[in-house]
């Protein structure tokens, strides 16, 4: 349960940023939140905060010191964590409600084999686990609770994107329009910087006549540092450099000698020693893609389902 109970923290921890601009009003004394109707009282919230400390304390190896340590913002690890447990506790019913109108629901056998294979097995392997669960007096009933909870979470969350439809054009746009994610074409190249166009043309024809590119960027090239490299640049990506240098060593081809190159800061001869092409195809990037797209769409039906929820929720933990 521990590692799915990790996972589910990190989505919800996502998904928790989108709860912005809720009013913070008119709650009644000892309500930390509420959701509609319902509402949230401090000991709920903090009972629940104990079963997530239990958890993260435990994975992350988390110490008082690390808690209670300020992240240079003027706010400590256990603050933020404070903040998102109640954004949790507010995704979580509305989830609950969107899940109860989808009649997605969960067995009472389905929660007792994940109280059974996980929750037991942890208590009996991991000793800091079980005592933190027994110093916060959290009972099986409440651990289970949380159980039928994320289970419910995490079947609407699959039932939503099961019935989510990405069409092939919606994926090859987005496969278009993000180029950076799926083509990585890379260069490796030497240059020589020099400060007029006749003095490339002169390193051109020592190159072309023998001559060793690295002992003629000690002797000619401007830029810094050109003495201990040899104006070797190594491996770069698109957008790296100025884009004139840039459109002509990706055209030139492996082994050949670039013309004069000007940019703002000269003029370059360029060689390039290697090309490597890693792009994904569409095709290999299709599934992918279309997962992404899916779980997208399901962050923005949340966000949706947030905008219309009348969520209340207190200002100081």
């Amino acid at each position: 349960m521990k590692k799915k109970l990790t996972i589910l923290i990190i989505a919800m921890l996502t998904m928790a940023i989108l709860i912005t601009g809720c009013s913070k009003t008119g709650l009644a004394e000892g309500v930390v939140a509420k959701i509609g109707n319902k509402e949230v009282t401090e000991a709920e919230y903090n009972k629940l905060l104990d079963y997530y400390l239990s958890i993260a304390t435990t994975q992350y190896n988390l110490t008082e010191e690390i808690l209670n340590t300020d992240n240079g913002s003027g706010m400590t690890l256990l603050d933020t964590l404070k903040a998102e447990v109640l954004d949790i506790i507010v995704l979580t019913e509305i989830i609950a409600d969107k899940a109860a109108e989808n009649k997605v629901t969960v067995t009472e056998e389905e929660v007792t084999k994940e109280f059974e294979e996980n929750h037991v097995k942890v208590m009996e392997s991991d000793e800091n686990y079980k005592k933190l669960i027994e110093e916060n007096k959290l009972d099986d009933a409440f651990i289970k609770e949380q159980i039928r909870k994320d289970l419910i979470a995490y079947k609407y969350n699959q039932f939503y994107l099961e019935k989510t439809e990405i069409n092939e054009a919606a994926a090859k746009t987005f496969y278009e329009e993000n180029p950076e994610g799926f083509h990585n074409e890379q260069v490796s190249a030497k240059h020589i910087l020099v400060e007029t166009e006749e003095t490339a043309k002169e390193v051109i024809g020592k190159l072309e006549a023998g001559a060793d590119f690295a002992e003629l960027a000690k002797e000619y090239s401007t830029e810094p540092g050109a003495e201990q490299t040899g104006g070797n640049l190594g491996y770069f990506k698109k957008g790296r450099m100025v884009p004139e240098f840039e459109k002509a060593a990706f055209a030139l081809e492996v082994g050949k000698i670039s013309e004069p190159v000007k940019t703002d800061f000269g003029y370059h001869v360029i060689v390039v020693e290697d090309k490597v092409d890693e792009s994904i195809s569409f095709e290999d990037a299709k599934a992918d893609i279309v997962d992404y797209l899916k779980r997208l769409d399901y962050q923005k039906h949340l966000e949706e389902a947030l905008k219309k929820a009348n969520v209340v929720k207190k200002d100081k933990l």
